[in-house]
């Protein structure tokens, strides 16, 4: 029995020492993880750093705030400042000023929304006058059918006309975008899609409510659309 159990301890000795540097080297390697690479140090948070004289009562405190509050002349002044600020961004919104295209809406802003609104803006669309003519036929339609009910296929054919002609002016108006836009920024990301319902939807409005306003008179060139003018 002392034998086999000699035997046993020296089998079991010699396996420990087998296995005891591979274990001490692995738990090195998980300690130290890649070989080779310095161990990575954690980020500090950057701490505020506390004011110069932190107030230590709330009576210092009040005070420190009516030391530092400002005068009744500086709050006026302020708020004039400000108000003439949001003046200034309101009316170039509303005039379309492009040194204000910041503050225009997204759909807005761009010097190739700018040349756009500057190519129909600058020519007499079909469809600003579609809604007056629309309007006068539906007003006429009962009158002409009980005076005269023949009249009413030449007031079909009227609504035909109007509808090619906006047809045919929104195609030449998309062509012209298209020529000017694609021209003068050959690397712009503007899709040809969104520019073409963004001027034949400018179109159909009235001059008078569009936004941002119109820049360009009917007598303007191409060589002036699009440029960074004040009026």
């Amino acid at each position: 029995m002392a034998k086999k159990t000699s035997d046993s301890e020296s089998k079991a000795a010699r396996a420990a020492e087998k296995t005891g540097p591979a274990r001490s080297s692995s738990a090195g390697s998980d300690a130290t993880g890649k070989k080779g690479t310095p161990t990575p140090k954690r980020p500090r948070k950057a701490q505020a750093r506390p004011p110069k004289n932190p107030p230590m009562t709330n009576k210092e405190a009040r005070q420190q705030y009516k030391a530092n509050k400002p005068s009744k002349q500086e709050r006026q002044k302020l708020k004039n400042r400000q108000r003439e600020q949001r003046a200034r961004i309101a009316e170039g919104h509303f005039r379309g000023d492009p040194l204000y295209d910041k503050y225009h809406l997204s759909r807005d802003q761009g010097p190739e929304r700018l040349l756009a609104r500057d190519i129909v803006d600058s020519r007499r669309c079909v469809g600003q006058y579609f809604f007056f003519v629309a309007l006068g036929l539906l007003i006429l339609t009962n009158p002409v059918a009980v005076a005269a009910p023949e009249a009413v296929a030449i007031m079909n054919l009227m609504w035909i006309l109007m509808v090619v002609a906006f047809i045919l002016d929104s195609i030449y108006l998309c062509r012209k975008t298209s020529r000017l836009v694609f021209g003068r920024f050959p690397g712009t990301k503007q899709s040809k899609r969104g520019l073409f319902w963004y001027v034949i939807a400018r179109s159909l409005m009235f001059r008078g409510m569009r936004m941002p306003r119109p820049r360009m008179t009917y007598k303007a060139t191409e060589e002036d659309l699009g440029k960074v003018l004040r009026e």
